[in-house]
């Protein structure tokens, strides 16, 4: 379905059962554009009827923290399950084709991203950051319930009651008196949650927009993360723009963030949401060092070192969110991608790490090295080797037997940076063989979809490596990630 149906649609919609009929429909498109086969099962209005109401909270929202990059925690609440999240997916839909967000707002927009939001504040003398407090759990329900009455949606009252409901969570808190204030408020993590922020900060936007005029400044807003810039100082505290600035904030229901409020001047580094707008959009430097040292160990200590290396820092920064081990290839390649986003295809550095990159992963599509059953073995190192160069045991374990008596497939593990990582093991590999790892060895492989496995099976003949000095070798490569 097109966007202008959806709109048409959403405008013709009365109640519930417009709205379920609706979703179905964005559902089943979905679905067709996924290529998804099988039987179709459509929502149901018990299922509408029992995510809208906020107050069931079992089956809506989970909750984790997740660590901030400046410090501290921040509460991710995502959908609990993924019929519910299919739900508000559906919804998203509806409502992006209802609903622009204002030109100001860069996040979560099509067609925008950090870069545009950047480019506005580029080869300024100064640029002002703020942050919005609480952001997400700032708008409660009512909020959003009266938004969707409004143009562009002039949604009816059933209609707004529902779509508010499914896209709220009930918020417990204890106040200072010691007592507990139940809200309804927008989960940080639902996927409804950030065009919803851009609809109910449109006033915010106009506001700022209309500030920023009247001062001679430029302003967007990156969902909480506001940004001012100009050729003069207006900035100053105490000073009017400063008090107008704050009042506007205070007076559409959100509070600053005092203690990510920051003056860039020219001379000194300016950044606009993690982007370097000095005199042209860049990345820092610490980004561009953790590609090209990650690539460093990769060509000189090979693919596995590389990953064991690279799989702690990431588990570190992504791990609460992301289930499974990561593909490093995949990983390199994103953030490969995000460096051309940046600082464009022509640049020097990019292409010189592209380059590197594309000879490093060129093993990992080779037709040379992909077997009968579409196994590619980008790496294979003997066992003790690999057990010594990252400082390891690789386990052998059995599982008991499955109900009925059905023998259970073997599998490996092993521990890196304290994270435990699995291995499949060939069949070639007898019981006999677990004791005597001279004569085994282990593969980053990748299967037949392309994706990523390590794999522990006999060596093609004995090998007796060369003594590595593990304490050297880690030092080494620790420096480089630091």
């Amino acid at each position: 379905m097109d966007k202008t149906r959806i709109a048409r649609l959403a405008h013709l919609m009365k109640g519930k059962d417009d709205l379920l009929s609706l979703l179905n429909d964005i559902k089943r498109d979905m679905m067709a554009q996924a290529g998804a086969g099988g039987s179709f099962y459509p929502f149901t209005m018990k299922h509408i009827n029992y995510y809208c109401n906020p107050g069931n909270t079992w089956h809506r929202y989970k909750s984790f923290q997740i660590s901030k990059k400046s410090g501290g925690t921040r509460q991710i609440t995502a959908p609990r399950n993924e019929s519910f999240k299919l739900i508000l997916r559906c919804l998203n839909e509806l409502l992006k084709a209802v609903y622009s967000p204002s030109a100001y707002a860069m996040g979560f927009t099509e067609g925008r991203s950090v870069v545009t939001n950047a480019e506005v504040h580029k080869g300024m003398n100064y640029v002002f950051n703020i942050d919005l407090k609480d952001f997400f759990p700032s708008i409660e329900q009512a909020r959003v319930w009266k938004r969707l009455q409004i143009a562009p949606f002039n949604f009816p009252v059933p209609v707004a009651s529902v779509i508010a409901g499914l896209c709220s969570m009930q918020d417990a808190r204890t106040m200072d008196d010691g007592t507990t204030a139940v809200r309804y408020v927008l989960p940080q993590g639902a996927p409804t949650s950030p065009i919803i922020t851009n609809m109910v900060c449109d006033k915010l936007d106009r506001r700022l927009a209309g500030l920023a005029k009247r001062f001679g400044v430029r302003y967007t807003r990156y969902a909480d993360d506001i940004t001012f810039s100009s050729m003069h100082n207006v900035y100053q505290v105490g000073g009017e723009f400063r008090q107008e600035l704050q009042r506007i904030i205070a007076g559409q229901g959100f509070t600053m963030n005092e203690a990510k409020t920051r003056l860039q001047k020219r001379g000194a580094r300016q950044e606009v949401t993690g982007i370097v707008v000095n005199d042209k959009l860049n990345v820092t430097q610490a980004y561009v060092r953790s590609i090209r040292n990650i690539l460093y160990i990769w060509d000189r200590h090979g693919y596995g070192v590389a990953y064991a290396k690279f799989l702690p820092v990431y588990k570190a920064d992504k791990g609460h969110v992301r289930r499974g081990n990561p593909d490093l290839v995949n990983v390199i390649d994103g953030k490969l991608m995000y460096l051309k986003m940046v600082k464009g295809d022509a640049d020097s550095t990019y292409l010189r790490l592209r380059a590197k990159f594309d000879k490093l992963s060129g093993d990992v599509h080779d037709p040379s090295k992909t077997t009968d059953h579409a196994i590619t073995y980008v790496e294979t190192t003997p066992l003790p080797e690999f057990e010594r160069r990252n400082a390891t045991t690789v386990v052998i374990a059995t599982p008991e037997p499955c109900d009925g008596g059905a023998a259970a497939h073997r599998y490996a593990y092993f521990e890196i940076g304290g994270k435990k990582v699995y291995a499949s093991v060939n069949k070639a590999v007898k019981p006999e063989d677990e004791g005597r790892k001279d004569l085994l060895s282990i593969s980053s492989c990748r299967d037949k979809d392309d994706k990523p496995f390590w794999l522990v099976h006999l060596s093609s003949k004995t090998v007796t490596p060369a003594l590595v000095d593990v304490d050297a070798l880690n030092t080494e490569l620790d420096s480089l990630l630091d």
